[in-house]
């Protein structure tokens, strides 16, 4: 993360943590997940780590990819982490509202759910941006270590990454378009907080996709938007692993909860499967997932499903590897998803027979 970025971050929780009873901070046991762990002090005090650097990435790149990287990172970088800065500072009044004296939070019950605001907003996401919404409560368990949030309400939002490109794996080619969707999701999910703010008055904090404060995959998942795979990504019925993930945190219950368990099949689906763990270059998918936390409400476990210091190697060399989201069966689009459910439901059949 660029150095004004993660300045802005620091900003922001340095901000909150000023005053822990009016917003949601992270439990003391919490997990530390994400890119942030790759900017730890537990991480980069190891021996041999490959510290998170244009430069390592430049290093590690191959010869003949060198060039294109950087002008890439070029066109990419500003974007992104101009996505991350703007995030934070569109809260600074709002902030500056909640510090004060007279901060009175809205309780469950005085606003909402409104069901005109809320197909207005899945409209304006997917006309403009193609970006698909749910809506849940955030749990505090989903809170990554030393961090903190706003509002627990939560708009979760995914965007495409396409599968053309996706399917260049581990090309540079597909690690440019995860950092394509880094960016624009970053930029979707500010857009779409203003237009909350602008047209409904609506107190909201955008998070990027890159970094972030929370764990979007079990978030996602628990917002009714797919099921979290055997590598640990998000699998949704629209494009299989090929998404990037940000939130928008909310400060009402103004939306119907999204939340389903009608993807959890696809646990059952990915432990016969395999095709990522066979696949991945670095060797980094566990055969069986690790319990990181035993009960999150609304949700269950959740789990750790990767060797992240062998993933994140491979995964920055390549600007995101993505060689098992391209060989995952859902990724295929085209309505495979319901083929595949229909497929597992009869063996599962035959099986209970």
């Amino acid at each position: 993360m660029g150095i004004e970025a993660m300045k802005a971050e620091r900003d922001f929780l340095s901000k909150i943590k000023e005053m822990p009873d009016k917003v949601y901070l992270a439990q003391d046991n919490a997990d530390q997940e994400g890119f942030a762990y790759f900017a730890s002090e537990a991480y980069l005090s190891k021996p041999g780590t490959h510290k998170p650097s244009m430069k390592n990435k430049i290093r590690f790149t191959k010869k003949g990819d060198r060039l294109k990287l950087l002008k890439m990172m070029a066109g990419i970088m500003p974007k992104m982490m101009g996505g991350i800065k703007h995030g934070f500072h569109d809260v600074d009044n709002l902030l500056s509202d909640m510090a004060g004296q007279d901060w009175v939070p809205v309780k469950d019950g005085e606003t909402g759910p409104d069901q005109d605001i809320w197909e207005k907003l899945k409209a304006y996401a997917w006309d403009k941006w193609q970006v698909k919404i749910g809506f849940t409560y955030m749990p505090s368990d989903l809170i990554f270590k030393g961090k903190g949030v706003l509002f627990p309400y939560t708009i979760v939002c995914i965007q495409e990454m396409e599968k053309s490109e996706i399917d260049k794996a581990p090309e540079i080619e597909a690690g440019k378009e995860v950092q394509r969707v880094y960016a624009s999701l970053g930029i979707a999910v500010n857009d779409i907080a203003n237009w909350l703010r602008n047209n409904y008055n609506i107190k909201c904090h955008a998070n990027h996709p890159l970094g972030g404060l929370v764990n979007t995959t079990p978030l996602a998942a628990k917002a009714g938007l797919g099921w979290q795979g055997k590598n640990g990504l998000l699998i949704t019925p629209e494009f299989g692993q090929r998404q990037r993930i940000a939130p928008i945190f909310v400060e009402s219950k103004l939306f119907e909860y999204t939340d389903s368990h009608d993807h959890r099949w696809i646990e059952n689906f990915c432990g016969s499967c395999g095709k990522c763990e066979r696949s991945c270059p670095a060797q980094a998918i566990y055969p069986d997932k690790k319990i990181n936390q035993d009960h999150v409400e609304g949700l269950g476990q959740t789990r750790t499903c990767i060797d992240r210091e062998k993933c994140y190697k491979f995964f920055n060399q390549t600007l995101g590897c993505s060689v098992c989201v391209k060989v995952c069966p859902f990724s295929a689009g085209n309505g495979v998803y319901d083929k595949l459910k229909k497929s597992y439901e009869k063996r599962s059949s035959k099986l209970g027979a």
